[in-house]
């Protein structure tokens, strides 16, 4: 009975949401994102979701290897912050360049800046969200558990366990 249950213990740990995991996903589109979505030239959204990628792998990495995932996920939530007030703080609109960090498709040639503009504000603005909700996640848990509360599927997965244990 007790080897069934460490298997499947095993197993719902194999298969557990890993926050960790979506933030360096987050992390790596936000790093690449100027160039897929053609919003280089707008170098404060560039530097801005570029700059951030880079800073949220690292947490993302350092959450993954610490046993205290709270340090890292405040300065995320922090970067997750930035990424939403970003477009109206570092004012992307006076930004498209007169030099680009990419040479222009023919494409966006014909393309109005203002569509340009949205796309990289938008980009910020969700990857930020997705960023505070995700490291928000880990904070709450980090704080229930701290409390002695924990998650409540898990404590009553423990309370039962207990339970079983005391009347063998």
């Amino acid at each position: 009975m007790k080897r069934i249950d460490n298997e499947t213990a095993a197993s719902d740990r194999s298969r557990r949401f890993r926050p960790t995991t979506a933030l360096l996903a987050i992390a790596g589109w936000l790093v690449v994102s100027p160039l897929v979505l053609g919003t280089a030239g707008v170098t404060a959204g560039a530097t801005s979701a570029v700059t951030s990628g880079l800073v949220l792998i690292v947490l993302a990495g350092w959450a993954r290897l610490a046993r205290n995932r709270v340090p890292p996920m405040l300065l995320a939530l922090a970067f997750g912050g930035w990424l939403v007030l970003a477009p109206s703080l570092w004012e992307f609109a006076n930004g498209t360049d007169a030099w680009m960090l990419v040479p222009i498709p023919p494409s966006a040639v014909t393309e109005p800046a203002p569509a340009i503009l949205a796309r990289a504000e938008w980009n910020s603005i969700l990857a930020g969200l997705l960023t505070v909700a995700l490291a928000g996640s880990v904070l709450a848990v980090a704080a229930g558990c701290r409390s002695g509360r924990g998650p409540s599927v898990g404590g009553q997965h423990r309370r039962q366990v207990e339970a079983s244990d005391g009347q063998r």
